[in-house]
């Protein structure tokens, strides 16, 4: 839990794009002799003005502290717990609502150790943690290597020694396990063939997100906290203002205030991001698991268990201000209404954020998201297009139904929405460490009860605290009961074929306990039966024994468009007959957060490329794909010769239908064709 807090505590207050540049804790090392064989081995930290460490001891759920991890080895023994020193104090963290130690301007943290044999050096990692009044950067993990036979120190990106280890000497490290190239001789720009298709187009994904963020709005003017307010505030402006023109030029004002606020508030929250760790975030196991508790926060609230609210302080302030009138004024009434009504809004701009920022692709100005900036601009407009249309026609505020329990219902059923949401999170990070427990058919059974429930919810069968007694079935009760049973029905045939609506949300299909099963080659599985492998040098061996062109699919357990193409595309009898007949299929994932070597956290592999240390499979593969394609995108195809460096037409990235991905798999074919003769 302490590390949720932390995560979100960076993920809240931090730029990613620019902090990662950011180092406001350097380090050093020194070797202290005690006596013969005892031995202090002292870690400083020199903090810039304004920044924070944290102390190893940390009571309560707070921010991840400064830890120090060795390497097990029979030659040397730690004693007891670094002893810590330096400008250290205790405060009250308002944040974290306990009190913390922190470290200020420098930090010493002192090892005893028993050394028996000086000849062998000591090697570990610590962890630490740097903040200030406004910011947090994420945990960091940094190796070391004190060598007390020539009193030398090397502390990763801080400080060398000629006893350092670097990745280029990997051999004199046992951790080392071997070098991996992950730059080859291969050119994506220089195709056998020029045939073949590009991608889906962004403007097109974009207008999806834009209507998606629009539904959104329209679905949030229908909940109790915003409903009543349209006719009171249409109202004021209409009575108000000195004659029916500035009533609705007032009216326009508020709407576009309304979408000001929206969008300011998405590039606030999606820039925080950044561009460069979303992939890994999208699919990083803590923040899966925040997000899922979130999210079932968020369906608690909708059942009326209890309010998220903001701080009344802050509708109250900017109240007051609104009441000064004028352009000014009329801003802060619609500040107000996104302040009061946060409760209702909050969890579907929740909903509306991650979602788009786990897909997110282009940047505005290097680190804000553009596709959540689409959806709140789709969101805002949609939530501020009433007040214009009902102060520019008044009379249309009879038409609207009076508030009533129907927004009860409105809620109650975005709270089981909410629920089913927060399972894709959980399965995600479900398969990226491999726990093996929400497999598909898990998965499809609890959406089956969850919309099950839904269904008697709206037939009355189910209540709620705040529920009133339901007297009659109304016509929209009805609806939305009868199409949760048909969904009910839909996914009861998924238990035998997959399910393109659920795409994305569910897990694969091949991801399952009884479903079809594939060769595997070490590896997580492939969809529909294929015989795959999750390893390029394994593929270009098979390749060559078959003498058949590879298929590469850079993919992730995280990737929604992924399983869109496996299931929807791949799945297609012509398709699949390619795969299974004519390629040797490599399944990459580089967001796979198995270890090479499990049996040895501290043991790696060396980038021959750039020294850098990849202990997972993810990052294995990522790196490959960076440094050979320039780029970092899945789902990515890639068609190869069985040399495993001719590129046999240009590689293809995001969504495309049957007809241009086939024509893509035969452009491959003749290319692989041309190579042979």
């Amino acid at each position: 839990m302490r590390y949720f807090l932390s995560l979100l505590f960076s993920i809240l207050f931090v730029n990613i794009s620019f902090a990662q540049d950011l180092d406001p804790a350097k380090w050093k090392g020194e070797i202290k002799s005690l006596s013969n064989d005892e031995y202090d081995l002292v870690f400083t930290s020199i903090i810039e003005d304004g920044w924070t460490v944290y102390s190893q001891k940390i009571e309560g759920e707070g921010p991840v502290s400064t830890s120090f991890t060795f390497e097990p080895n029979p030659s040397y023994l730690i004693e007891g717990e670094a002893i810590e020193s330096g400008e250290r104090k205790e405060i009250f963290d308002k944040v974290f609502g306990i009190k913390l130690a922190k470290f200020y301007h420098i930090a010493i943290f002192s090892q005893k150790v028993k050394v028996s044999n000086p000849s062998i050096p000591i090697k570990g990692y610590f962890t630490f943690m740097t903040c200030n009044s406004e910011m947090c950067l994420p945990p960091k993990d940094v190796n070391f290597v004190f060598d007390i036979k020539n009193n030398a120190v090397s502390i990763e990106g801080y400080q060398k020694s000629a006893a350092s280890t670097t990745s280029n000497e990997a051999s004199n490290d046992p951790n080392a396990q071997g070098v991996f190239d992950s730059k080859r001789a291969i050119d994506p720009k220089k195709p056998i063939e020029d045939c073949g298709v590009t991608a889906q187009k962004e403007s097109d994904s974009l207008l999806w997100i834009f209507i998606m963020g629009f539904l959104g709005g329209l679905v949030a003017l229908l909940t109790p906290c915003v409903f009543p307010m349209i006719p009171l505030t249409v109202s004021y402006f209409t009575k108000s203002s000195k004659d029916r023109a500035s009533g609705i030029k007032n009216a326009l004002i508020y709407g576009l205030s309304i979408i000001v606020i929206y969008v300011t508030i998405g590039i606030v929250i999606t820039s925080i991001f950044g561009p460069t760790i979303l992939n890994e975030m999208s699919t990083d196991m803590y923040f899966n698991l925040l997000f899922f508790i979130v999210f079932v926060i968020f369906a608690g609230s909708f059942f009326g268990y209890y309010e998220i609210t903001l701080p009344s302080s802050w509708a109250n302030k900017s109240d007051s201000v609104a009441d000064k009138g004028g352009l000014l004024g009329i801003f802060f009434m619609a500040f107000t209404l996104s302040l009061v009504s946060f409760s209702c809004t909050g969890p579907i701009i929740g909903t509306l954020l991650v979602q788009a920022v786990q897909n997110a692709s282009d940047f505005l100005f290097g680190f804000i998201p553009i596709k959540p900036l689409i959806g709140m601009l789709g969101f805002a407009v949609a939530l501020a297009l009433p007040f214009g249309l009902f102060a520019a026609f008044p009379s249309w505020l009879n038409s609207l139904p009076k508030s009533g329990s129907w927004m009860t219902n409105v809620k109650v059923t975005l709270g089981f929405l909410e629920l089913a949401l927060a399972l894709k999170f959980l399965s995600t990070a479900d398969m990226v460490r491999h726990w093996e427990f929400l497999k598909y058919e898990l998965f499809i059974g609890i959406w089956i009860l969850l919309f099950l429930g839904l269904a008697l919810y709206q037939f009355g069968f189910i209540r709620f605290a705040h529920d009133a007694p339901l007297k009659k079935i109304t016509p929209g009760r009805w609806i939305v009961g009868l199409l949760s049973l048909a969904f009910v029905g839909y996914m009861s045939t998924g238990f035998y074929k997959p399910l393109s609506l659920l795409s994305g949300l569910a897990p694969p299909v091949h991801y399952s306990w009884w479903g079809p099963k594939s060769e595997n080659h070490d590896g997580p599985g492939c969809p529909h039966g294929l015989d795959c492998y999750h390893d390029f040098d394994e593929a270009v061996k098979a390749a060559k024994e078959k003498n058949k062109p590879i298929f590469v699919d850079f993919t992730g357990f995280g990737c929604v468009n992924c399983r869109k193409m496996e299931e929807t595309v791949w799945v297609k009898p012509d398709i699949l007959k390619y795969l299974k007949e004519d390629y040797v299929v490599v399944s990459l994932y580089v967001d796979d957060q198995e270890r090479i070597f499990p049996d040895d956290k501290q043991k790696y592999l060396v980038d021959k490329n750039n020294n850098q240390k990849l202990r997972t499979k993810g990052s294995k593969w990522s790196s490959f794909e960076i440094n050979n394609f320039g780029i970092s995108s899945q789902p990515y195809y890639v068609l190869m010769a069985n040399d495993g460096l001719t590129v046999l037409n240009p590689p293809l990235g995001g969504l495309m239908p049957e007809g241009e991905f086939k024509a893509f798999l035969q452009c491959g074919l003749k290319a692989f064709e041309k190579v042979k003769k």
